[in-house]
């Protein structure tokens, strides 16, 4: 039986600030690559425990908490994706890892995109899921919409307080709360398909029952991440040519469509592209060993026959 992985928290000096990156440690010798896991939004470097006890036992794992990128209470430290690319390749740097494989799911495959384009010396290899060149409709409203609750809340901490006359003004908070988690689960995950695959439904009771119970309004924190950022050409010209990559994404993804990644994997010489059946924008939630397997086999150059899956070398 494989040892368990060790984890500890580093801390990540970057521009005269800190933030904390979580290394996690292989018991046993390898010479395998780390690989630098790039969480999307609502997601920190807690959140990737199955992936630790799959992948880690195999790889050094190093999971940021990258800086926030849009601070309503400080609008002066607003951080660009060049910024945050900068921010990212201090944990590899810091930690003495001159070669890393770069891991980009959802919001957080601009940075692993940029870091592998702008550093091709010392990304070994890309791994995207869940990504698109443009944010689609559905995303694009309701980041606007976080953008005008970000603004009014800034407003309201402005004001000064006064009494609070009535218990429907307790009340709003907490609707406004509930609303943005119904939002964001109905965004990230299919409804119409979870009717008939188990997993998702799964997932999407997860995620339902963390953003509940997130002391802060989880449409507002998204945004501040850098869900805004979306909105502003995640992707930058020019492509990539020099890297090894895998773009993939779930047949029933609305995110970010198959279509979408497909997009996105044009951009990139010799990319291999996989659609992994029985899931959407969560997957790596809902299929999650499969998933740890398909990076495996990625990064160890085997043949990605994983089942429900379906490659092919563009």
């Amino acid at each position: 039986m494989t040892a368990a992985p060790i984890a500890t928290d580093r801390v990540i000096h970057w521009r005269g600030g800190r933030y904390l990156c979580r290394l996690v440690t292989p018991q046993t010798e390898t010479a395998r690559q780390p690989v630098l896991v790039l969480s999307g939004g609502l997601q920190n470097r807690l959140s990737w425990a199955r992936l630790e006890r799959s992948l880690g036992t195999q790889h050094t794992l190093l999971i940021p908490d990258l800086p926030q990128a849009n601070p309503s209470e400080r609008p002066q430290a607003r951080l660009t994706w060049k910024d945050l690319t900068d921010a990212a390749l201090e944990a590899p740097t810091q930690l003495g890892f001159e070669h890393f494989a770069a891991l980009g799911v959802s919001s957080g495959y601009p940075i692993a995109y940029r870091l592998a384009q702008q550093h091709p010396d010392r990304v070994s290899d890309l791994l995207v899921f869940g990504a698109s060149l443009q944010p689609g409709p559905g995303l694009t409203a309701l980041l606007q919409e976080g953008l005008q609750r970000q603004a009014a809340s800034s407003l309201r901490r402005d004001e000064e307080p006064g009494p609070v006359t009535t218990s429907t003004e307790g009340t709003r908070p907490r609707l406004r709360h509930q609303e943005s988690v119904e939002k964001l689960v109905n965004l990230l995950t299919n409804q119409e398909a979870a009717r008939h695959t188990f997993t998702i439904r799964a997932a999407a009771r997860v995620l339902r029952n963390q953003l509940a119970d997130s002391p802060l309004d989880p449409l507002v924190a998204y945004v501040a991440d850098r869900g805004h950022l979306l909105l502003d050409s995640p992707l930058p010209q020019g492509g990539i040519d020099q890297v090894r990559t895998l773009v993939g994404v779930g047949e029933h993804d609305n995110v970010t469509t198959v279509e979408d990644n497909r997009s996105v994997a044009s951009t990139i010489r010799d990319a291999t592209f996989v659609i992994m059946k029985h899931t959407d924008h969560l997957m790596h939630m809902e299929r999650d060993s499969d998933f740890a397997e398909l990076i495996t086999r990625f990064l160890h150059q085997h043949p990605l026959s994983v089942a429900d899956t379906h490659s092919v070398r563009l």
